[in-house]
């Protein structure tokens, strides 16, 4: 009895463990948390009638997304809730939940929710038929780890490697970013090595560098300013950006004139993603290299690391006929 109990037990486990793991792996570059739908049932219905709102949502980026909220937007002052009452502010679920993203590697899909609403029609006069526009946003915090690399290498070995036709080993730059909608690029004419001037007198030399900071998601960036309003049209960027390389600092990035760390809440010059889409922000960073530590040094790499974070949202809409009675 007691043998055909465990094996009930691990047949059970089994079958559990199978359905949690059926569920495809959704991972994509660009996006964070997304909306794999968004439905009203009925898509019709009379004055007084009830329709069921669904909404499923599921994180298949690259980092952990907290603080993830769902508002129902358009049902203001218009529909009732299942007490009759009408609804007199934004409709809300969820804010503090956390989830983990896809782990492909495991084969482990990323955490997803599934919640509803069920309201009733609004009152509509009888003769008319309104088309009403409801809209699920969700909105979470995020985190884009980037890393992009650099090629340095002295004037002496610049000319050495001309001469001989000789090509440097490894790429100019390199640009790693996590899976999510904010990355980072390098526009075209920066993408080539810095040369480091051995021969000048002067104990630094300084390098101007443009890199960006690209929306590729299908939302929107809004994190909210210290006093809690969102200027503009965009959301700040929070985060930290290091420097690593032999004899390398900042020199005028931000704000900050020294050091190889920044943090975006200190720094002089807020950033900020305005444009809606896909918008762009440029960051322009000087750098400054000593030259005495690259006496007799022929090449190496200049490395910037970006931790950033953001609250960003997504969106999808359902319209709903209401025909009046």
């Amino acid at each position: 009895m007691k043998k055909l109990l465990l094996i009930l037990l691990i047949a059970s486990v089994v079958l559990i463990s199978g359905c949690v793991n059926n569920r495809a792996v959704k991972t994509s570059e660009n996006r964070g948390v997304t909306i794999n739908s968004f439905s009203a049932s009925p898509l019709q219905a009379y004055t007084g009638e009830q329709v069921l709102f669904d909404l499923e949502i599921e994180n298949i980026g690259g980092t952990t997304a907290k603080n993830v909220q769902a508002d129902l937007f358009g049902v203001e002052g218009q529909w009732r809730d299942s007490l009759g009452n009408i609804i007199d502010s934004t409709l809300t679920k969820w804010g503090s939940i956390v989830l983990k993203p896809p782990v492909p590697s495991r084969n482990i899909p990323g955490d997803f929710r599934i919640t509803q609403w069920e309201l009733t029609t609004p009152d509509i006069p009888q003769g008319i038929t309104a088309n009403l526009p409801i809209e699920a946003r969700v909105t979470y915090d995020y985190n884009t780890s980037g890393h992009l690399g650099v090629k340095l290498i002295s004037q002496d070995e610049f000319r050495r490697q001309q001469l001989i036709g000789e090509q440097s080993s490894g790429p100019a730059f390199v640009i790693v970013n996590s899976n999510g909608p904010l990355k980072l690029s390098i526009p075209e004419r920066y993408q080539t090595p810095i040369i480091v001037d051995t021969e000048s007198t002067a104990q630094f030399e300084t390098y101007p560098f443009r890199i960006q900071i690209d929306n590729v998601g299908d939302g929107f960036p809004i994190t909210p300013e210290d006093d809690g309003r969102i200027r503009g049209i965009g959301g700040r960027l929070q985060g930290t950006i290091d420097i690593f390389g032999p004899g390398v600092e900042f020199e005028d990035c931000l704000g900050i004139r020294s050091g190889t760390h920044i943090d975006l809440d200190d720094a002089d010059i807020l950033v900020r993603l305005r444009q809606i889409g896909q918008g762009s922000l440029p960051v322009a960073c000087n750098i400054k290299i000593d030259k005495n530590v690259w006496q007799g040094r022929p090449e190496d790499t200049l490395q910037f690391i970006f931790n950033i974070r953001y609250r960003y949202y997504v969106s999808e809409s359902v319209n709903v006929q209401v025909v009046g009675l």
